[in-house]
């Protein structure tokens, strides 16, 4: 099912405008109040960010690193012929065992995220679980790198109010996707991935990829060269997202306050 995220927040924008409008037209207190306090609801939604509202046509290509790290060079090596800075979302335990990819990664501009320790689930953890799973990781990647992530994705995407709660107590940003390319799935094939980035990808989008699969590595610089050519800025989720005076929509969408 395709979601476009930046299109939904619109128009729930436009008609959270048109309640506030009639709220005030009714001139009834407690309509209004209603009203008006249904949209502050809805624009204080606690959710992770999964796009951003911006029309500039920037996006920001995101890779979980879990398993293998065979494929790093090869997707380095694209990176660098494109010029284009990622944000590598990493295990705590990837980093262990790749402290040399880890520090290729860095040093050559890109952006490290947190993605737990060890990939267990939020919906199986308890809170103190998931504090451990998010401050080892944090401990591992600043003990090899010298910095520590202020971004944070969840396994599997897998959002409870506990890993909401506990990123924004940490200072970090929970940071989800809008373009999911199932590349991690083995029925996907390389036309399969290509065909659903391009057709999903619009200004604002965080799209998601996995190393040591069957063909992210493959299919990378094409999906790159094709957006470059439809004028898509890549810059790292850091840049990407509005770190002050932002509100995020029911859709995961972030906007500028």
């Amino acid at each position: 099912m395709k979601i476009t995220y930046i299109r939904h927040g619109k128009i729930k924008i436009t008609i959270l405008i048109v309640l506030i409008l009639l709220a005030a037209t009714l001139g009834a207190v407690g309509v209004g109040n209603s009203v008006i306090n249904s949209v502050a609801s809805a624009a204080s939604a606690k959710l992770p960010i999964y796009c951003t509202d911006n029309d500039n046509r920037e996006i920001a290509l995101t890779i979980n690193c879990a398993w293998g790290a065979d494929d790093i060079g090869s997707i380095l090596e694209t990176l660098d012929k494109y010029n284009v800075k990622a944000t590598f979302f990493v295990l705590g335990t990837w980093a262990e065992s790749n402290p040399d990819k880890l520090k290729e990664i860095y040093s050559k501009g890109h952006e490290i995220g947190n993605h737990s320790y060890s990939h267990k689930l939020p919906s199986k953890s308890t809170k103190s679980q998931l504090s451990s799973e998010i401050d080892k990781c944090n401990e591992i990647v600043e003990k090899i790198l010298g910095v520590k992530p202020m971004l944070y994705r969840a396994p599997s995407g897998d959002i409870t109010s506990d890993v909401l709660e506990l990123t924004e107590e940490k200072g970090m940003y929970n940071i989800k996707w809008s373009v999911d390319s199932i590349d991690w799935r083995n029925d996907m094939t390389y036309d399969n991935i290509l065909s659903r980035v391009l057709g999903r990808t619009e200004s604002g989008s965080i799209l998601l990829f996995h190393n040591d699969t069957n063909h992210t590595a493959d299919v990378l610089p094409e999906i790159i060269s094709s957006l470059i050519k439809q004028d898509f800025k890549f810059v790292k989720v850091s840049e990407l997202i509005y770190k002050t005076d932002y509100y995020i929509d029911n859709a995961g969408v972030q906007h500028k306050a």
